[in-house]
């Protein structure tokens, strides 16, 4: 993704403010300010809040791909947890589109499409990691008397780390919410883990709890 300094700029001082304060409570001047460029040069690059927003949501597409999606090595190598880590890393760095995705898609309806080609995306991530999780034997196969049943867990699974940050401000989390978050779909997947699936999933959050991944 090519992009120039003062743009990649904006959009940085943007997100770091719509984390803090909502998408639709900060103003353009409060970017300019923070980007430290006058509001015409602001206005210069996005006329209008609706360019501005897109142009997030580009950059959020790009950092998803490389940092998420793009981790699809890790599938092979065994470490899928890697990934949902990393997602929940990407969730922190965009937290304002995850506190308010409804209204967002409702303000900028240009971006539902994209939006849900990346939520199709994400349950064939992680369906793939699952069943690859199976063959390496980490997870039980499926019951053959509930046939579907791990398609509705990597929904469940979807669920928990889309709106999970949401769940934590709700409850009132300070503390590592990414941690927090692997704990949460631990527990979740837990009854379809087998034996070496669980201590894996044991060593895994013991390394992250230590900073080790």
């Amino acid at each position: 993704m090519k992009i120039n300094k003062t743009k990649k700029k904006i959009i940085i001082a943007a997100v770091e403010l719509f984390n803090e304060s909502g998408i639709h409570s900060v103003r353009n001047q409060d970017i300019a300010e923070k980007s430290g460029i006058s509001l015409s040069n602001f206005n210069y690059h996005y006329p209008t809040k609706k360019d501005l927003v897109l142009a997030i949501f580009d950059y959020m597409t790009h950092v998803l791909v490389e940092d998420v999606y793009g981790n699809r090595k890790f599938i092979m190598e065994g470490e899928g947890l890697l990934i949902t880590k990393s997602f929940f890393v990407f969730q922190q760095q965009f937290s304002f589109f995850f506190l308010d995705t409804p209204n967002i898609i409702k303000a900028f309806p240009e971006i539902s499409k994209p939006i849900r080609e990346q939520v199709e995306e994400a349950f064939k991530m992680i369906k793939g990691v699952n069943y690859l999780a199976i063959g390496m034997g980490y997870m039980k196969p499926e019951p053959p008397e509930f046939p579907g049943l791990y398609d509705e867990l990597a929904a469940h699974q979807w669920r928990n780390t889309h709106f999970w940050i949401s769940y934590a401000r709700i409850k009132g989390m300070e503390d590592d919410l990414v941690l927090k978050g692997m704990e949460s779909q631990y527990s979740l997947i837990y009854p379809y883990l087998t034996e070496k699936g669980i201590e894996a999933n044991k060593r895994f959050l013991k390394k992250l709890e230590q900073g080790e991944v």
